[in-house]
């Protein structure tokens, strides 16, 4: 059996997946860079849609957490929901997080809870600025674009907001 095609192909997409895919990100949407050379991107164009937008000011909540809930997404055809987090303060998240019971968990109506699966937050370091996010198996559609999404990490309960 022939694997170069194969090979050929986990080469190629390898670096794709590994410069796309990764966890966490210093900022929403993070745009990429572009040569000094190439004229502004107009507004219009997907490109646009990437670039980060400005989350609200934290709530009094947020800031005793040190974690801010920066987007409520589906993705996956409403499979999955996408939550962003954002690091207020590093050292009151991994307090928060730190124990297990805290893993957050989404609350949206009168629907069960969605459960982040049981690996979200293995191996996870905060850093303050950093965003990453956990991707949630939407249950039977629990979660839909408009719905108010409650996060809640044990006793703490930030939100509602509006999923995407």
């Amino acid at each position: 059996m022939n694997k170069v095609p194969c090979r050929l192909a986990l080469v190629t997409a390898l670096p794709l997946l590994v410069l796309g895919g990764c966890a966490s990100h210093d900022g929403i949407g993070a745009a990429a860079t572009t040569p000094a050379s190439t004229p502004p991107v107009a507004a219009a164009t997907p490109q646009a849609a990437a670039q980060p937008h400005a989350l609200p000011a934290p709530t009094a909540l947020e800031t005793l957490t040190g974690l801010q809930v920066a987007q409520v997404g589906l993705t996956a055809q409403g499979g999955l929901v996408d939550v962003r987090f954002k690091v207020l303060d590093a050292a009151k998240v991994r307090a928060l997080l730190g124990d297990p019971a805290n893993v957050p968990t989404l609350i949206t109506g009168d629907k069960p809870p969605l459960m982040a699966p049981h690996h979200a937050l293995k191996g996870a370091r905060f850093s303050t600025g950093q965003v990453f996010y956990i991707l949630y198996p939407n249950v039977r559609g629990a979660v839909h674009p408009g719905a108010p999404v409650t996060v809640a990490m044990g006793p703490v309960h930030l939100g509602p907001v509006t999923a995407q």
